[in-house]
């Protein structure tokens, strides 16, 4: 009976590792948390954009590259000091358990790992549309200077389309350095809105607490908001990666493949002048 049970709940649970130690957020706390790194990227892309970028023209790729750094530089540096403030070691055995660095287990567990990548690449996929209905909308339109990479309104065919101001053929440092950044990107968000922040939530939120991380994790991009239905598929993979399936690595695997592996495949494609 014990055995049916745990099959019908599934194999999620079995391999979960969830962490009910970490102290819990009240929900004030939890938006504010959300709330700091809209509030830097905005001043970052909005603010800091026009005292450093011609006024005239796109964005030129270097700021874009920027803003990649320093907006989960700063979530990554929050993330690793208010778990220092918890009053962990940072070591890695510490890190390891405090922020469930665990790979699944078993063909199963796998299984449904690469079910919900292919679920959720699907979702992101079929929703694209919905991006260039919302960019019609007041209020929901990119700026003209946007980046084309993620402005829905603009047809993206090749990766010069991109980076219209960077020469990619035979260019392996950018090709290197974009893979870098990429990194930086993922493991700074993921370390900070999965790692640290999504155990910090189930008190208010209960066992749905992945659900409000990926649903505010979207709401959190309101400086690019004319991405939110295809930003809600891949948050709610990496909330449900983190959360229920116990594993930050596949979390931080799914933030890659969704935002930065047609990138670049893109990238070096040109870099090898295919």
């Amino acid at each position: 009976m014990g055995e049916a049970k745990e099959s019908a709940t599934g194999e999620v649970r079995r391999f979960s590792g969830r962490q009910e130690s970490a102290g819990q957020y009240g929900l004030g706390m939890v938006l504010l948390m959300f709330a700091w790194p809209a509030a830097w990227y905005t001043l970052i892309i909005y603010v800091a954009r026009p005292l450093m970028v011609p006024a005239a023209g796109s964005t030129p790729t270097w700021f874009m590259l920027l803003v990649m750094v320093l907006g989960p530089g700063a979530e990554l540096a929050a993330g690793l000091l208010m778990l220092r403030h918890e009053g962990g070691s940072l070591s890695y055995a510490w890190l390891q358990q405090r922020l469930r660095l665990h790979w699944p287990r078993g063909l199963r567990a796998w299984a449904i790992v690469l079910a919900v990548l292919v679920g959720a690449f699907a979702l992101s996929m079929a929703l694209t549309p919905l991006n260039r209905a919302l960019a019609e909308v007041p209020g929901f339109v990119p700026p003209a200077w946007w980046p084309n990479a993620s402005n829905p309104t603009v047809e993206v065919a090749i990766a010069s389309d991109v980076f219209p101001d960077v020469r990619l053929a035979g260019n392996v440092g950018f090709v290197l350095l974009y893979l870098l950044i990429g990194l930086i990107n993922v493991v700074g968000e993921e370390v900070y809105y999965r790692g640290f922040l999504l155990p910090r939530m189930r008190g208010v939120f209960g066992r749905f607490d992945w659900v409000a991380n990926g649903l505010l994790f979207t709401l959190k991009h309101v400086y690019q908001r004319w991405l939110y239905p295809e930003i809600l598929a891949g948050a709610l993979a990496f909330a449900f990666a983190a959360g229920p399936m116990g594993s930050l690595p596949v979390a931080m695997v799914y933030h890659w493949v969704g935002n930065f592996l047609i990138q670049m495949v893109f990238i070096v494609k040109a870099a090898a002048g295919l």
